[in-house]
């Protein structure tokens, strides 16, 4: 064989082994099956692909500390305590009733006088919730009867004065429309100060009695009435985590109901505590909140 054949068959194998110059250099050779064009060209960058996180599911905050977003909440909440709802026992006696206007000619703000029927005399300077019942809260699971939520319409001071009907109130806070046959009690404020914890005396359990508005869901920024009450050992800023339970399944083959476990949604915010049931704002959630959703402190 000459020399210059046998120089072009020993750079044909080179080049079919993988092993020229490019390849010697540290770089890979061709892939198997590729052609000479392809292993020429420079390989293509492959653009970064993206990929969305799910989001996150809020449960049972680290060591029982509230959320910023809760903290904040609260924040917003606490001026506008005194002008929220309330919730009675069962066996509320009521201070009396709106009756009507002072005067007929005079007009329902700030300011006016109403006629109210009082059950007994009280003080000049006394003041009184005006309130009007609302839904009688009973424990989803038990049937219990936990209280009554009464709608905060604004408070009226009795001045002292009295005609042949009735007694004179001064309207000094107005929330809501007032109508004759709205209930008057006693007017208690709710504390400011207090502090959020993590931790009652005990551990305690309980379930969600009512949403706002009679509504059936409910989210962030809103307040709901919680089973839970004086006779728990809870008392405000206690934080409550807040456990959905999902509707059961069936299984596909026999038919047979399939139970599903409760997941954490979310926390929520002791801020008015009832005999047996509080009042609690809702913080970030996973999931709307619903009637009977568990709640918890540890």
């Amino acid at each position: 064989m000459n020399q210059p054949l046998a120089r072009w068959l020993l750079a044909g194998l080179v080049t079919l082994s993988g092993l020229g110059p490019e390849s010697q250099a540290g770089e890979p050779g061709p892939e198997l099956g590729a052609t000479r064009a392809t292993a020429a060209r420079p390989a293509k960058p492959t653009p970064p692909v993206t990929i969305q996180q799910p989001a996150v599911q809020i449960g049972p905050s680290p060591m029982g500390q509230q959320s910023p977003a809760l903290a904040t909440a609260l924040a917003t909440l606490q001026p506008r305590l005194q002008e929220g709802d309330r919730i009675l026992p069962t066996d509320t006696t009521d201070q009396g009733y709106i009756q009507d206007r002072w005067l007929e000619e005079s007009l329902l703000q700030q300011g006016e006088s109403l006629l109210v029927q009082l059950t007994e005399p009280l003080a000049p300077g006394t003041l009184l919730m005006v309130y009007r019942p609302g839904v009688r809260l009973t424990d989803p699971a038990t049937g219990e009867e936990m209280g009554l939520l009464a709608h905060n319409l604004g408070r009226v001071e009795l001045t002292g004065e009295t005609n042949h009907a009735g007694w004179r109130a001064r309207l000094v806070a107005l929330r809501d429309m007032i109508q004759p046959g709205d209930r008057l009690l006693r007017y208690q404020e709710i504390p400011t100060d207090f502090k959020a914890h993590a931790h009652p005396f005990a551990p305690v359990r309980g379930r969600i009695l009512a949403l706002p508005d009679a509504t059936e869901l409910a989210g962030h920024n809103q307040v709901v009435v919680v089973g839970l009450g004086r006779r728990d050992r809870v008392a405000q800023g206690l934080v409550l985590q807040l456990e959905h339970q999902p509707a059961p399944g069936r299984d596909p083959v026999s038919g047979q109901t399939l139970p599903k476990e409760p997941y954490p949604i979310g926390e929520a915010i002791l801020f008015l505590v009832g005999e047996k049931a509080s009042l609690a704002l809702l913080g970030p959630t996973s999931h709307p909140v619903s009637r009977g959703d568990a709640i918890t402190a540890h």
